[in-house]
């Protein structure tokens, strides 16, 4: 097959190449049952991925838990793989709503955990309780939203409480939100299970500030309002840091370019990204000339 990357890093298959067949394949059949807790599994209409519909799957429940504590979603250090696993076999926790119950003694119990690394743990989740809107609803892991909706939905809704029992036609009415985003994120705060876990959340210290809420409602102060820019190649920032400087600034920091593309920032060994920009004419810039942009007032 012929790939592509598709947005940033996701692959895309482009063609396939029948000549390269030797008549020995097979067809790989589709799982019927899930691997890990044997329920049973689906695939939706349009989609590639077959899912499994265990509520209490075991891997469902630990993914969730990794995504939830990862860098770009709560930032939990120290809360790798393998710490969740024990965590999660020692019983200690269920769901992530269980790791700001951890208590220290618990951890000095495990073969993992010295005095220092049980104490860091507790320090990194404390410091978790700290966080954003939009970093806190992507690490709910909601079917389809990704950090892009979970921006936006921040724009558009100031607290987390708007959110509670929110029509899927409040939510097709943001830009770029289709319909199966607002049917998954309606259904996420509509199921009173999920609504009980939030609040408790928030019994537990954790507090949600949401800065992107000025952004969305006061665009003209924005210097960036308006615009989509994609970045690409090797910057003196890292990627994630100057994706976030557009969107603070009122643009939007797209992962693939297109028509619609205001302008392509383009650092060092830029790749494809750079090449469709050029086929399609649109506006390469500069770190240096993104830079001033960012500064006008």
């Amino acid at each position: 097959v012929v790939i592509e990357r598709a947005g940033d890093v996701i692959p895309h298959v482009v063609t396939v190449n029948l000549d390269k067949r030797t008549g020995r394949e097979r067809r790989f059949p589709p799982p019927t049952s899930c691997p890990v807790c044997g329920s049973h599994v689906v695939r939706e209409e349009g989609e590639v991925a077959y899912r499994c519909v265990g509520l209490n799957c075991e891997a469902q429940v630990l993914e969730k838990i990794y995504h939830y504590a990862s860098r770009r979603a709560m930032d939990i250090e120290h809360l790798g793989g393998k710490n969740v696993e024990l965590l999660y076999n020692q019983k200690l926790i269920r769901h992530f709503v269980d790791l700001y119950r951890l208590k220290k003694e618990q951890l000095l119990e495990l073969p993992r955990y010295a005095e220092k690394s049980a104490q860091n743990l507790i320090d990194a989740i404390e410091k978790s309780k700290k966080t954003t809107l939009s970093r806190f609803l992507y690490a709910l892991g909601i079917q389809h939203a990704g950090e892009f909706a979970a921006k936006q939905l921040a724009k558009n809704f100031k607290t987390l409480e708007e959110l509670y029992h929110v029509k899927p036609e409040q939510i097709m009415e943001i830009k770029q939100m289709g319909e199966k985003l607002a049917e998954s994120i309606s259904g996420f705060f509509s199921e009173k299970e999920n609504l009980h876990a939030l609040d408790t959340l928030r019994k537990l210290g954790v507090v949600i500030s949401n800065p992107d809420y000025e952004v969305g409602t006061k665009k003209e102060r924005g210097p960036l309002d308006g615009l989509t820019i994609v970045v690409t190649g090797t910057l003196s920032r890292p990627r994630q840091e100057i994706e976030e400087t557009i969107e603070r600034l009122g643009g939007h920091a797209a992962g693939s370019v297109s028509k619609k593309t205001s302008y392509v920032l383009a650092g060092e060994e830029a790749g494809s990204k750079l090449e469709k920009a050029q086929q399609l004419g649109v506006k390469i810039i500069t770190e240096d000339e993104f830079n001033k942009m960012a500064k006008k007032s």
